[in-house]
C-alpha cells in the first residue's frame, strides 16, 4: 500500500541579531518623522529654478559653516558659474568680513586670540595673518531691502518699499539675511529652506536657487566679492 509522505513543516528563518535592530532603529526614526511632521507641520518653500548662466550675477559669493562631520569650518564660495565649493575647511576659521582684490578676508581663532587672515578665494590658503586687539564684524549692508508679510503674501521689497518679489508662501518660511551686491544690481538672501538665493534688484526676475543646505535664516551674513573689509 501506498501512503502519501506528509509535508515537512518548514522552520521559520530567523533575522540575524544586527539586522533586527536595523529594522528597529529604521522603524523608530519613521515614527519620529511622522511625529514631527504632526507636531510642526512640513514648511513648504516657494519652488524655485536653479541659478542658469544668463540669471547669474558677475561677482561670487563667500560664506562659512559648520561642518558637522569633519568638524571643522568650511569655507565656501558661489561663483557664476554655479560652482559652489568648499575651498577649504579650518577649524580656527570663523567668519568672513571682505573679498577685496587681494583675497577673502577671514577671521581665525587663535592661542592668542583672533587673527586677521587673507586667503587666496580659489585655494583657501592663508595668504598673511596679523592678530586683533578688538573685535571686527563686517555690517550688513542689506541696502533697505526687507521682507514681509502682506495679505498672506511674502513680500520682498526695496529701499522706497517698491515690492521686487512676491510669492504665497507658507507663513513658517522666512527670509533670513539679506546682502547686497558692490554694484547693486544683485541681492542675495538666505531662505528657511536652507538655500542660497538670489535675485536683481530692479525684480526683473524671480529669485533663482544658488546653494542649497546653507543654514536657513540662521546663516551667516555671505560676503560678495569686491566688498572692502571694516577699517575697525
Amino acid at each position: 500500500m501506498t501512503t502519501k509522505n506528509s509535508p515537512t513543516a518548514t522552520k521559520p528563518t530567523a533575522l540575524p541579531r544586527g539586522d533586527i535592530r536595523y529594522l528597529v532603529a529604521a522603524a523608530t526614526l519613521v515614527v519620529a518623522v511622522i511625529g514631527l511632521a504632526m507636531i510642526f507641520g512640513i514648511v513648504r518653500a516657494p519652488a524655485l529654478d536653479d541659478l542658469t548662466q544668463d540669471r547669474a550675477p558677475s561677482l561670487s559669493i563667500a560664506w562659512t559653516e559648520y561642518n558637522e562631520r569633519s568638524d571643522c569650518t568650511d569655507l565656501m564660495v558661489a561663483r557664476p558659474t554655479g560652482v559652489v565649493e568648499s575651498i577649504v575647511c579650518s577649524s580656527s576659521l570663523d567668519r568672513v568680513i571682505g573679498w577685496p582684490e587681494d583675497g577673502l578676508v577671514t577671521i581665525a581663532y587663535g592661542r592668542d586670540g583672533d587673527h586677521l587672515e587673507v586667503r587666496d578665494p580659489v585655494t583657501g590658503e592663508a595668504l598673511s595673518s596679523q592678530g586683533l586687539n578688538t573685535y571686527v564684524e563686517k555690517p550688513k549692508d542689506d541696502g533697505g531691502f526687507a521682507a514681509t508679510r502682506v495679505d498672506g503674501l511674502l513680500v520682498v521689497a526695496d529701499q522706497w518699499g517698491t515690492p521686487i518679489w512676491e510669492v504665497e508662501a507658507d507663513a513658517r518660511y522666512e527670509i533670513g539675511s539679506i546682502e547686497v551686491s558692490p554694484d547693486g544690481l544683485w541681492i542675495a538672501m538666505s531662505d528657511s529652506a536652507e538655500r542660497l538665493l538670489v535675485l536683481p534688484s530692479d525684480g526683473s526676475s524671480d529669485p533663482v536657487i544658488w546653494a542649497t543646505g546653507v543654514g536657513g535664516v540662521f546663516m551667516v551674513s555671505p560676503v560678495w566679492e569686491d566688498t572692502e573689509p571694516p577699517t575697525s
